[in-house]
């Protein structure tokens, strides 16, 4: 429900098929961009697929400035919202809306050193791949397209719909709010027309249907291993050796086959000290992260773990253990990690 009233509020438009600002350009196709030789097309009928790109000229991650790229299981997103001018069905006038708050739009870890996104307008509902949600932490329910929402029988009857969509980096309102702005942030805009047919309504709303499902359920699972399984951070610690992580992992979490590790750190100094109010030790943490590909119950994933010695006391700390594994780890098929 969240979704469709979102929707409602949210419609915008003008059209030309290529819109540029500041070197970026956005286009439209039918079909889903390969290259960023492949043509794009300015108008639509509501019976059509409709897909974007977004040529940024920079990497996605320093375009948007998506400064929090974090660790493998890090959920990245942009901020989506559309707007339309339009031609009411009941009354025959002509109305335009504004862009709302919009919604998050997930970017995958392999998009952020692209230097152009691609992402689902209208899509076929089988090859649906773009992913949103109402919360930035994506924990809430997940959907396709908000422009997948339209009630193409609120809008005359073979008259055109003029949409406009943005992309945009956002930031919290002031740090620690929960809040959200776009203000200030890098944005990119694009325009395109659909001509209204009423008969494609319910195939329209059948289509939307069934890729919010099929977002819903497979979304947010990861194509490939993250790159830093591919470029880990490499030491010659003799507590960090793949053969000793392994064993720990084994110890600590005996229900989880390790498929695949990567450590993940800055290359400063590699252990730091916790102490309580009265400087006393309370353990001894790596200064970074191991990244786990895993299966549990026959289904792969990716999460990460963090390495602590707890303080024994006279100076002596417990063996290295697996403090923390994080919480929400991400699917991945299991012939990906290789």
């Amino acid at each position: 429900m969240l979704k469709h009233l979102l929707l409602f509020i949210s419609v915008v438009g003008i059209t030309e098929m290529v819109s540029a600002q500041n070197n970026v350009t956005v286009k439209f196709n039918n079909t889903p961009f390969t290259t960023g030789s492949d043509a794009g097309k300015t108008s639509f009928k509501s019976s059509d697929f409709i897909y974007a790109r977004a040529d940024l000229g920079k990497t996605v991650k320093e375009y948007f400035k998506i400064d929090n790229a974090g660790d493998a299981t890090t959920i990245n997103s942009l901020n989506f919202t559309f707007k339309m001018e339009f031609t009411d069905a009941r009354d025959g006038k002509n109305y335009a809306s504004n862009f709302s708050s919009g919604s998050f739009i997930y970017v995958k870890p392999e998009d952020l050193a692209k230097t152009y996104i691609n992402f689902d307008i209208v899509p076929d509902p089988s090859t649906a791949s773009t992913v949103l949600c109402m919360v930035r932490n994506f924990k809430g329910g997940l959907f396709s397209s908000t422009v997948y929402n339209l009630d193409l029988k609120q809008y005359k009857n073979d008259s055109k719909i003029k949409i406009t969509i943005r992309l945009a980096g956002y930031k919290e309102t002031y740090p620690g709010s929960g809040y959200t702005t776009t203000e200030g942030m890098p944005k990119v805009t694009g325009e395109f027309e659909m001509t209204v047919n009423h008969a494609d309504n319910d195939t329209y709303i059948q289509n939307s249907g069934l890729a919010d499902k099929k977002i819903a359920s497979t979304g947010l699972n990861l194509s490939s291993l993250p790159p830093i399984f591919s470029k880990p951070f490499k030491t010659t610690d003799p507590k960090l050796t793949t053969a000793k992580l392994t064993a720990i992992l084994k110890r600590d979490y005996p229900y989880r086959k390790v498929l695949k590790m990567a450590l993940d750190s800055d290359g400063g100094q590699l252990w730091l000290i916790s102490k309580n109010d009265f400087g006393i030790p309370k353990y001894r943490y790596f200064n970074g992260i191991l990244h786990v590909a895993y299966m549990e119950n026959g289904v792969c994933k990716v999460g990460s773990v963090e390495l602590i010695e707890n303080y024994l006391g006279g100076g002596k700390y417990a063996p290295l253990a697996a403090d923390y594994w994080s919480e929400y780890d991400r699917q991945i098929n299991c012939a990906a990690v290789k």
